[in-house]
Formats: C-alpha cells, sequence, structure tokens
C-alpha cells in the first residue's frame, strides 16, 4: 500500500493535503495502536494540542507520568541530514530554530513538573560526523551519557558550548534538556507501515494493506475534525465502525540480531545482541564475535519464549532485524505443536501460521552423495540455488553427512517463488514433509540445514519442524565465505 499524495484536498494544517501529512498520520496511527494494546502504559492520544510549546504533532500520555511528545519532521529527499545546520538554523522571519523549540517546550513542561520524553521523529538520517549528533546511543536514542563525557577542548564539547550560546543559556541546561531528548531518524514510510502492521496484529486487528489505509484514515478524519484529545474508548469506537476487528491482541516478540529496532517498547519481549555480532551495519553483521555467544543466543530465545508462555500468550508477533537460521530457531522454539500461533510482516503482508493454505506445486526434490557421513544435509533454495556453495561447504569442512536433499520450487528459485502467507504455510508444509520423507527411507540421527529464501518462510518453517530429527541450521557468510552452524533445534 502506498499512502497517496493528492496534489490538493481538504483544509489541513498548511491548507493542504500533503504527503508530510500523510506521514504524520501514519506516526499518528501507531501512537493510537500504542494507546489500544493493553500491555501499554499509554492512555490518551493528543493531536497538536495546546499549551506544551512546540513539541505538539503527536502526545501520548502516561499513566506513570512520563508523557511523550513527539516533532514529527517530513523530507522528501531523507538524504538531507539531521546535522547542526539543521538543528540550530532560524527561518528567516524571526523564528525559532528547531533546537529552540526543543529547548523552550522543555523548560516549560519541566517547569511544570512533568518529567517529558521529547522526541524528533523524522525520516532523515542522522549525520554520523557530527562530533555530538555522532554520539547517539542506538540503544537509548539519546545523546547523553556520552555528551556529559565529552572532555573538554574536544569537538563534541564545542558543539555543546555553541548550542548553549545559541539557546543562551548554561551547558549544563543543555545537558539537562539532552536527557530528555531522543532523536528518532530514518523512519521511512514502508518502516513505519511495516511497524503500524505489526502493531495491528497485535492489537488483534486486520492487518493488509486495505486495513492499514483505513486505520491511518481515522487519523486524518481527527486532524481534519480539529479533534485534539483521544481516548482508548475513543480508538476502540472507531476500529469497531472501521470494522477492523478480527481476533484477540497479540503479544509482540522482538529480536534485534543484526540491527536495533528504534521502537522497542512496542514488544511484549525484547532481545537484543546487535553487540554480539561482528561488523558495523546489518549487512556485515552475519556471525558473532564469539562462537559462545550462539548459546547465549539460543538461552534468550528459550528464556523470552517461557516468559511470553507464563503470562498465558500463545499468539505471537515477530518483529526485528534478523537472518534465516534466526526466523528458523524462533519458529522452531515457538511451535505449532505447543498450541502457539506466530505471524510476522513480510514486505507489508502478514504472514501468519494460521493462514489458510494455499496450494503449491510440490517443491523438485534431488539428492547429492557427500559419502561422508550418516547425518542428513537439506539445502532449502527458494530464492537462490545453494547447492554449489553448500556442497563447497560440505566438502571443506567434511560435514558429517551422507547425502544432501536438495529442495526448491519447480518453476526453479527467484525472490517472488513464494506468493504470499498461505503458499508460505503449504511451502512450510510441503518442505517439511519431504524431509521427513527423506529420514523414512534413509533415516539420520541429525539434519544439516542451509536455508535461502523469504524470512517469514524461515519461521513459518519453524514452526512446523516437528516428527524430524534433531537439527542444526547454518547461516550463510556471504558469497564464497561458506557457511557457520548456528542453533541446534530438537524436532
Amino acid at each position: 500500500m502506498n499512502l497517496p499524495q493528492p496534489a490538493a484536498g481538504p483544509a489541513s494544517r498548511s491548507g493542504v493535503r500533503r504527503f508530510g501529512d500523510h506521514y504524520q498520520d501514519l506516526i499518528g496511527w501507531i501512537a493510537a495502536l500504542r494507546v489500544l494494546h493493553p500491555s501499554n502504559d499509554f492512555k490518551v492520544l493528543e493531536l497538536e494540542v495546546n499549551g506544551v510549546g512546540n513539541i505538539d504533532d503527536v502526545v501520548l500520555r502516561s499513566a506513570s507520568g512520563r508523557h511523550h511528545y513527539a516533532q514529527v519532521k517530513w523530507t522528501t529527499n531523507p538524504t538531507n541530514a539531521i546535522d547542526n545546520t539543521y538543528l540550530t538554523k532560524q527561518p528567516a522571519q524571526k523564528g525559532k530554530s528547531l533546537l529552540q523549540k526543543f529547548f523552550n517546550s522543555w523548560k516549560k513542561l519541566a517547569l511544570a513538573g512533568e518529567p517529558p520524553a521529547m522526541e524528533l521523529v523524522t525520516n532523515r538520517v542522522l549525520d554520523p560526523s557530527d562530533p555530538l549528533l555522532g554520539l547517539m546511543d542506538g540503544r537509548t536514542d539519546l545523546l547523553n551519557p556520552a555528551a556529559r563525557l565529552a572532555t573538554p577542548g574536544s569537538a563534541a564539547s564545542t558543539r555543546l558550548d555553541e548550542w548553549a550560546e545559541h539557546l543562551g543559556c548554561s551547558r549544563g541546561e543543555v545537558l539537562d534538556m539532552l536527557d530528555m531528548l531522543l532523536f528518532k531518524p530514518g523512519l521511512s514510510v514502508n518502516g513505519e507501515r511495516d511497524r503500524a502492521q505489526s502493531l495491528m496484529l497485535a492489537n488483534g486487528l486486520l492487518a493488509d494493506s486495505d486495513a492499514l489505509a483505513r486505520g491511518v484514515g481515522i487519523v486524518t478524519d481527527w486532524v481534519l475534525e480539529g479533534r485534539r484529545e483521544i481516548t482508548i474508548d475513543d480508538i476502540t469506537m472507531e476500529v469497531e465502525r472501521m470494522r477492523l476487528r478480527s481476533d484477540d491482541p497479540r503479544a509482540v516478540l522482538l529480536i534485534q540480531a543484526i540491527n536495533r529496532d528504534q521502537n522497542p517498547g512496542d514488544a511484549t519481549v525484547a532481545l537484543d545482541w546487535v553487540d554480539l555480532y561482528e561488523g558495523d551495519s546489518p549487512s556485515a553483521r552475519r556471525q558473532p564475535r564469539d562462537p559462545a555467544s550462539w548459546t547465549v543466543m539460543s538461552n534468550d530465545i528459550d528464556d523470552a519464549v517461557a516468559r511470553l508462555r507464563a503470562r498465558g500468550l500463545h499468539n505471537v508477533v515477530i518483529r526485528g532485524a534478523m537472518r534465516q537460521a534466526t526466523f528458523f530457531t524462533v519458529g522452531a522454539r515457538l511451535a505449532q505443536v505447543t498450541g502457539i500461533n506466530v505471524a510476522y510482516v513480510q514486505h507489508g503482508t502478514p504472514w501468519a501460521s494460521d493462514s489458510p493454505r494455499v496450494a503449491v506445486p510440490e517443491p523438485q526434490r534431488s539428492l547429492m552423495s557427500l559419502d561422508a557421513g550418516n547425518d542428513l544435509a537439506v539445502a532449502v533454495g527458494m530464492t537462490i540455488d545453494p547447492t554449489p556453495a553448500v556442497t563447497s561447504f560440505a566438502e571443506a569442512t567434511n560435514l558429517p553427512a551422507r547425502s544432501l536433499l536438495i529442495l526448491m520450487p519447480v518453476e526453479g528459485a527467484h525472490d517472488q517463488s513464494v506468493g504470499g502467507p498461505g503458499q508460505a504455510v503449504a511451502y512450510a508444509q510441503s518442505l517439511r514433509n519431504a524431509v521427513r520423507a527423506q529420514l523414512e527411507s534413509t533415516p539420520a540421527e541429525r539434519v544439516h540445514l542451509f536455508l535461502a529464501g523469504p524470512g517469514g518462510l524461515a519461521l513459518l518453517l519453524g514452526h512446523r519442524w516437528n516428527r524430524v530429527a534433531p537439527t542444526t541450521v547454518y547461516e550463510d557468510l556471504g558469497p564464497g565465505c561458506g557457511y557457520v552452524a548456528t542453533f541446534n533445534v530438537d524436532a
């Protein structure tokens, strides 16, 4: 679903409905979903409310008193970075800079006795070369405590002094404000759509593209009507009016394996392994620095599953940036045979384990002799053919397998081989059954599993991976670099 971008329309904040307004409405719908979910602390949503300074676009009122105030900024060119110029530039008509707006709002809210959490929400990227902004902690979205530790005379310290002069305040006041100012950069429309759809699933709502458009439209109507305060009852009434309800609320399990999520507060349970991995970017993170970390991560998954089960939660939405082996293992630990259902938003479409099956041709099967042991190696190639890489790895490492079972779509591997959630369910069943059949004809003590396909399919395959031999799942290390053994799954 692409949010519409009309050239003109009903009166709004600027008199014309622009894409930036739709982006803000999408952020507003996400906030409404956070209020709606029973596990959240937020009780009231406010839109462009008066009396809070210049951070009034989206306000979430918390029962605990830690309210969140978001300033939403859209740009047609998100490569225009958040840098010192962007934060301190003042409009020609004697207006305030963005930094001044945050500072003035912080002072106003602090005087009112509220401990505000202020957020800059934008699709712009953060300038990593800035001596102060480059200190932002990806785990907290804050510049502090790193800014407080800036050594005198350093570039970061100099920038703090420049900000104090720009704001007409002390350096200490700048640092105090930065304790409350969260930077949420790089929030693209597609990324926020996926987040919204995950939250819709978590709330037991329909979550396809049409449902998302209707949800965002609810916020658009509130804005055009001049609604300022939205309660949970208001949101519930609109959800029912728009016929968005489909199921009971779900838990959210967030796995931050190769990249951090900027909104871990959405999750019922959140895991963060980013610092365990080699590499300084998601594409480079393929294995941990210490091989023993696979055991740490495996134990973390078990602990997360135990926490969900202890709370009686049997429907789980999976979120986060992870690779094939992790998707598969999470699905296996949340196994279908335990009565749990899982769901994941795959490129804007919810793939759920209980989606109605859509028939697909049986995968093409071929068997290659390895003659290096009594185990069975399995290569699943949905998006690419992994056979050359897997056979090369098996030979180089003397993988203890008698044979390699290769499973691919009948039309060959390609990036559109799985046409949606129903086909993913059918493929998960067929792929598992093919491995079962091979084990029936030639028993093996262990399966060595290599996957190339959509993450959602790996999740659903793991979810149905029962009555199969104990399995070691491998992760691809990149072209020509082989594989690494990751998790073990008892099946």
